[in-house]
């Protein structure tokens, strides 16, 4: 798990919230897997040498009850911390759009993060939705959800995504026997599908090389990259056009 991760080798306390899960299948969602324990090597199975809580609770744009099961906000977690000072992961199966856009107003909160990875997911509409949003065309929703991660980039840049993974399995005949897979809801031209991936974000504040903004134009593809994207020569067109970083300075306290 990504939070016995941050607790055993970084060494920093974490907060697991689920309302989906059940606690028989997940020893920290129950509270049992060892808790501060010294050396998680004598412990098979889950186990965090840095104290974690877990809580019973999900993830969506205000404090509410569906079913039976609790939401509660990003920024209710978010509140009293100091900037750059937390990691965040958000696997909330649909939800994080709703999250995003309210964490997207505001700076403030958003600089409280210093990295962000989450699993994204563009056809899924949750329970947490809002009932205007669970009303919209498909088009709609999808062009929402791309201006989210556009918007995303004012204050983190991308650091790494699953997509190459994925990229490899495209028309791998043990992942779709037969064609079975159907036609995925956002895809590429050759069929690689874009509806799920992990992506990972660090605040930009933190990156001691300067980025390029956000609003840098983006270059026009050669007629190889257009052919193939992934062909040599398309990622050699695409090396080339790179501008050299220049260092600049950075102090953090």
């Amino acid at each position: 798990l990504w939070s016995e991760k941050m607790s055993n080798v970084y060494r920093m306390p974490t907060r697991l919230f689920d309302c989906f899960i059940n606690p028989a299948r997940s020893p920290p969602m129950a509270g049992k897997a060892p808790n501060a324990t010294t050396d998680c090597r004598k412990h098979p199975g889950h186990c965090y040498e840095t104290q974690y809580e877990s809580y019973r609770i999900c993830l969506g744009p205000e404090r509410t009850t569906i079913h039976g099961r609790k939401y509660e906000t990003l920024l209710d977690s978010l509140r009293g911390r100091r900037p750059l000072s937390t990691h965040v992961k958000i696997d909330s199966e649909g939800t994080e759009w709703a999250v995003l856009e309210q964490l997207l107003e505001s700076p403030e909160d958003q600089d409280k993060i210093r990295t962000l990875e989450m699993e994204v997911h563009f056809s899924y509409v949750p329970e947490g939705d809002s009932e205007s949003f669970k009303q919209m065309t498909e088009q709609a929703r999808l062009e929402q959800r791309v201006l989210v991660l556009e918007r995303l980039s004012e204050r983190f840049v991308c650091t790494g995504s699953t997509l190459e993974v994925y990229r490899e399995e495209v028309n791998n005949p043990r992942i779709c026997p037969q064609g079975g897979c159907g036609e995925p809801v956002l895809h590429l031209k050759k069929g690689m599908s874009l509806d799920q991936f992990a992506v990972s974000f660090v605040h930009r504040s933190l990156l001691k090389r300067k980025v390029l903004p956000a609003t840098t134009p983006a270059p026009v593809a050669t007629p190889q990259e257009e052919e193939d994207p992934w062909s040599i020569e398309a990622i050699e067109a695409r090396l080339s056009r790179q501008r050299p970083c220049r260092a600049k300075t950075h102090s953090q306290s």
